[in-house]
């Protein structure tokens, strides 16, 4: 199923108890602030996983550049990259690497000839319905102190944004690995799962 971004801020703007976004309520600073916090949210809740539907692969380009002392080869990140998983030389076995840089102008630094990165990615145009239900409690804890109807209850909705985000890692880790799925201690502790 296809969550948009308008369905997941009226979502987050309906838990603070504010007016949701259509065409007529666009300017509504409530909608405003939902709107400019859902980047941010989104970026963050996809790099707090390997989500299945966000993990990507790529060959790396080597960089012109030297690397880092200590190490061989530097390469750049794809632009989309939030989290790295895992990284293959050319045999497909993880190698050790090391990180230099901020600010999305960071290079991989490795001893292997040959890379290959899996990696969360910050495109993505569809979630599962269990992250796009965490998405909007992240969303509503970003605006609940700007919209006057949620501020007193930010800490609440952290603690159902939790209780979401740990129900949506279990979902993505079984369909992954029904076997090895991650058991949520949270979940585990008030025997929800």
């Amino acid at each position: 199923m296809r969550h948009t971004k308008t369905g997941i801020i009226n979502t987050a703007l309906m838990r603070v108890g504010a007016q949701g976004v259509t065409a007529a309520f666009q300017d509504a600073p409530a909608a405003q602030t939902a709107a400019a916090a859902y980047d941010r949210a989104l970026g963050c809740c996809l790099a707090l996983h390997p989500w299945n539907f966000a993990v990507r692969h790529a060959a790396l380009a080597q960089r012109a550049g030297p690397a880092a002392p200590g190490w061989r080869h530097a390469w750049s990140l794809p632009a989309d990259c939030l989290r790295i998983v895992e990284v293959l030389g050319e045999d497909g076995r993880r190698i050790a690497w090391a990180l230099s840089g901020t600010g999305g102008g960071e290079t991989l630094h490795t001893r292997a000839g040959g890379v290959t990165l899996r990696y969360v990615s910050g495109q993505v145009a569809a979630f599962p319905a269990a992250f796009a239900d965490a998405l909007a409690w992240r969303v509503a804890v970003e605006i609940a102190a700007y919209v006057q109807q949620g501020g007193g209850r930010a800490r609440d909705y952290l603690e159902l944004f939790e209780r979401a985000l740990d129900r949506a890692r279990t979902e993505n880790d079984l369909a992954l690995a029904p076997d090895r799925a991650f058991r949520s201690a949270f979940l585990a502790a008030r025997m929800v799962c």
